[in-house]
C-alpha cells in the first residue's frame, strides 16, 4: 500500500468520525422539537402563520381569535421555506428535516464530482465537508441557508455537464432566491458564466429564474407589499468593516487546505468556479449585522465541488490528505461545535442547552423571551419572535427616521407590564460589558424597560446553556 493510500485511509476515519459527529446531533435534534440555534424560533413560528398564509400580516396569531395578538412577527425571508417547514404537526421536525436532507444533498454532489478519483477519495472529500465547519453548526437548522443552498448547488450540477441545463438552473436559482435572498449572488455569478458561453442558454437561465420564483408567489399567494416590507426593509440592517473582517479570517483560517490547494493547481475556468465568485460575495455581505458563519456554508459548498474536481490528482497526494487533518483538527479547536474541545467554549454558531426549554416551561404567565423557540417548543406563542431584528430596526428608527411602528408598540407594552416576566440568556445590567451579539440583541430601550418594570431578577433553575444559564425578570 502506498503512503498516499495510507493517509487517504486516515483522512477518511477522521472525516467520517466528524461527520457522525454531526449526524448524530442532527438527528437528536429532530426528535428535541426545539430550537438549538438562536432565531430558529421566529422561523418555526413564521412556518406555523404560513400555514394560514399569515407569516406577514401585522398581528396575525396562531392560537385563537381571543388570544392575545403579536406585537413584532419577524418573517424576514421569502415564504419557500416557511411553507415547507409548515407542513406536517411540527416546523422544528419538518424544517429540521428539510434542511438534513438539503445537507446530504450537497454531500452527495461532492461525491458524485469527486467519483473519477475513486471511492475512497470521492467519500473522503464528502464526508470532510458533511462534518466541517459551519456545516456541523448549521445542518439541520430550522432555517432557510440549507434549502437555498441545496438548491444552489443543483444548478451548478445542472451547469456542470455536456449538455447543461440552463432553463433548470435557472429555475433552481430562482427558488433557491425565494428561500433566502442572499442566493441572488452565486446565481448572477452563475448566470455571468453561462452568458460567456452562449447567450441563448442565458436567456433560458433568465426565464428558468423567473419561472422558479413566479412559481413559489403562485403557490403561496402572499401580498406583495407585506413580503417586500418583512423580507426586504427590515432586512435592511448596516453592514460594518468590523464585523466582516473576523468572519473572512475565521473562513480563510477553517477552508485554509483546500484554498490553498485550489491556488497552486491549475487554474479552473468551469461552473464551479463562478460559484466560488459567488459565494466571496455572499461572505463578504457577513458584515451585515447579525450575520455569523452561515455566510460561508456557500464558500465551503464551492471550495470541496472544487477540490472534488480536482480529487484525480489529489489521489496520488500524501500531502493533501495529511494537512487536511490538521486543518479540521484547528477549525474544531477554533469553533468548538457542539462544546467538544474541553476547556474551550464553544464559538461562533454554538447550539443551546435543551435545559433551557423546561426551564421556559416552568414559567407560567406571558413571557418576553430573548430566544422565542423555547416558547415555541412549549407551544406557546411569541408576542415578539425575534428580539434581535426588532432591536436592530428601533436603533434605525431612532437615527434614520426609519418607520417602524413596532419599535413603540413594544416598548409600550413592556412599559405598561404587559408581560408576567421576561427571559434572557445574559445579565441585562451588564449589557455594555457584555457587547457582541447580545448587546445587539437588546437595545437599550427595550433594556431599559426591562430594568425598570421587571427589576426582581433570578436565575431560571435547570438552563445550562453551557453553563450561562437564564436570567428572568419579574414585575415586584
Amino acid at each position: 500500500m502506498t503512503r498516499a493510500a495510507v493517509a487517504w485511509r486516515g483522512y477518511a476515519i477522521v472525516a467520517l468520525a466528524l461527520a457522525l459527529l454531526g449526524t448524530a446531533h442532527w438527528l437528536w435534534a429532530i426528535t428535541l422539537r426545539a430550537p438549538v440555534l438562536y432565531g430558529e424560533g421566529a422561523v418555526a413560528h413564521a412556518a406555523l402563520l404560513a400555514r394560514d398564509r399569515l407569516e406577514y400580516a401585522t398581528g396575525a396569531s396562531v392560537g385563537a381569535l381571543d388570544a392575545l395578538r403579536p406585537l413584532f412577527t419577524a418573517a424576514n425571508y421569502p415564504p419557500l421555506y416557511f411553507w415547507i417547514s409548515g407542513i406536517g404537526d411540527d416546523p422544528y421536525v419538518v424544517g429540521r428535516f428539510a434542511s438534513t436532507l438539503a445537507t446530504l444533498f450537497v454531500a452527495g454532489a461532492v461525491a458524485w464530482r469527486a467519483r473519477p478519483a475513486g471511492w475512497l477519495v470521492a467519500g473522503t472529500v464528502a464526508l470532510a465537508w458533511l462534518g466541517s465547519v459551519p456545516v456541523l453548526q448549521w445542518g439541520a437548522a430550522v432555517k432557510p441557508d440549507l434549502l437555498a443552498l441545496g438548491l444552489t448547488v443543483a444548478a451548478v450540477v445542472a451547469l456542470d455537464r455536456g449538455l447543461p441545463r440552463a432553463f433548470l438552473a435557472g429555475a433552481l436559482i430562482g427558488l433557491a432566491v425565494m428561500a433566502k435572498p442572499t442566493a441572488l449572488l452565486p446565481g448572477l455569478a452563475l448566470l455571468a458564466f453561462v452568458l460567456s458561453r452562449d447567450r441563448m442558454a442565458g436567456a433560458r437561465a433568465v426565464a428558468g429564474g423567473l419561472a422558479g420564483v413566479l412559481a413559489v408567489a403562485v403557490i403561496t399567494l402572499r401580498p406583495y407589499k407585506d413580503t417586500w416590507w418583512h423580507v426586504v426593509d427590515w432586512n435592511a440592517l448596516p453592514w460594518r468593516v468590523e464585523l466582516a473582517a473576523p468572519l473572512v479570517l475565521l473562513a480563510l483560517l477553517v477552508l485554509a487546505v483546500p484554498i490553498a490547494t485550489l491556488v497552486v493547481t491549475r487554474p479552473s475556468t468551469t461552473v464551479v468556479t463562478a460559484y466560488v465568485a459567488g459565494a466571496v460575495a455572499v461572505l463578504l455581505l457577513g458584515g451585515r449585522e447579525g450575520a455569523t458563519i452561515n455566510y460561508f456554508l456557500d464558500l465551503s459548498a464551492a471550495i470541496a465541488l472544487a477540490v472534488a474536481g480536482r480529487a484525480p490528482r489529489l489521489a496520488a497526494s500524501t500531502a493533501y490528505p495529511v494537512s487536511s487533518v490538521l486543518g479540521a483538527a484547528l477549525a474544531i479547536w477554533l469553533v468548538n461545535p457542539f462544546g467538544v474541545v474541553p476547556g474551550r467554549p464553544p464559538g461562533p454558531g454554538a447550539w443551546g442547552d435543551p435545559a433551557r426549554v423546561a426551564a421556559v416551561a416552568s414559567i407560567p404567565g406571558t413571557l418576553l423571551v430573548e430566544d422565542s423557540g423555547l416558547l415555541m417548543a412549549n407551544g406557546r406563542e411569541p408576542l415578539v419572535d425575534d428580539v434581535f431584528l426588532w432591536s436592530r430596526n428601533r436603533q434605525r428608527q431612532l437615527t434614520s427616521g426609519f418607520s417602524f411602528g413596532e419599535g413603540d408598540l413594544v416598548l409600550a407594552a413592556v412599559r405598561s407590564g404587559r408581560f408576567d416576566a421576561v427571559v434572557s440568556e445574559v445579565d441585562l445590567a451588564r449589557l455594555d460589558e457584555i457587547g457582541g451579539s447580545e448587546r445587539q440583541r437588546w437595545h437599550p430601550d427595550l433594556a431599559n424597560a426591562v430594568l425598570g418594570g421587571y427589576p426582581a431578577v433570578s436565575r431560571a433553575s435547570g438552563a445550562g446553556g453551557y453553563g450561562d444559564g437564564l436570567y428572568v425578570y419579574r414585575k415586584r
